[in-house]
């Protein structure tokens, strides 16, 4: 039986990388574009360098509150990486 092909001439079958990728590596991947946005948003002059230690403070309690509830241990840990990438960013700023 043929596969049958979608509207952008892919099959429809076959999944996007990021579906079949390792949660660590798409964690990995996220972290690197975030730095990345940031440090283009700073270098734009779009964000400040305050506007982007509190960016990463709201993303940090964010993530601290929902670790709190049952079963969301990831998000407390998430906070703590969020966390130590806002006090190397604060450390590597004026």
């Amino acid at each position: 039986m043929a596969r049958k092909k979608s509207t952008n001439g892919h099959s429809a079958r076959r999944r996007p990388k990021v579906l079949k990728a390792k949660p660590k590596a798409i964690a990995l991947a996220a972290l690197h574009i975030m730095e990345s946005l940031l440090l283009e948003l700073e270098a734009s002059e779009l964000l400040s360098s305050k506007e982007i230690r509190g960016l990463l403070k709201d993303a940090m309690t964010t993530l601290q509150k929902a670790g709190r509830q049952e079963g969301m241990r990831n998000c407390t840990v998430a906070s703590d990486i969020v966390g130590s990438i806002r006090e190397q960013y604060a450390r590597s700023r004026p």
